[in-house]
């Protein structure tokens, strides 16, 4: 029979520990969508609640494990847009009239979580008449019908 000291017990013990604290053997990559499904995205983009008129909405859904071109939509004279996105996370930037109108919104960045199926998602790029919101380290999320 094998009879441990109480320092050697100690140090066994301490090792079992860690062991278990070492992450596994992942890659470290959070899990992100890398498919390359499609779903249709609608929705009403407007600026201090009023709707937009001309200009385009973007939605890029690259990441580490998906590499896409960004999907661009016109947005109508009511504000609407209809779209065709990738699954998952998307990076929703403006371009053309709309940010040629309203100073900063050409560098806003709103994210979008398309999923399968029909999605509803309104923005308004100047967020309820608040100046727009340029800090790229903020994830603001639209508002789902």
């Amino acid at each position: 029979m094998i009879v441990l000291r109480r320092r050697d017990a100690f140090l066994l013990a301490m090792t079992l520990v860690s062991w278990a604290a070492i992450p596994g053997c992942g890659d470290g990559k959070p899990s992100i969508d890398t498919s390359l499904t499609e779903a249709t995205v609608k929705g009403v983009v407007t600026a201090k609640g009023v709707p937009a008129t001309g200009g385009t909405i973007n939605f890029n859904a690259s990441n580490s494990g998906r590499i896409v071109p960004t999907r661009t939509a016109e947005i109508g004279p009511d504000g609407t847009y209809t779209i065709k996105a990738y699954t998952g996370d998307n990076l929703v930037t403006y371009g053309g009239e709309l940010a040629a109108k309203h100073m900063g919104v050409g560098l806003k960045r709103d994210y979008a979580d398309v999923q399968r199926g029909e999605n509803q998602l309104d923005f308004d790029v100047m967020e309820g008449g608040k100046s727009p919101n340029i800090d790229l380290t903020k994830k603001s999320k639209p508002k789902r019908r």
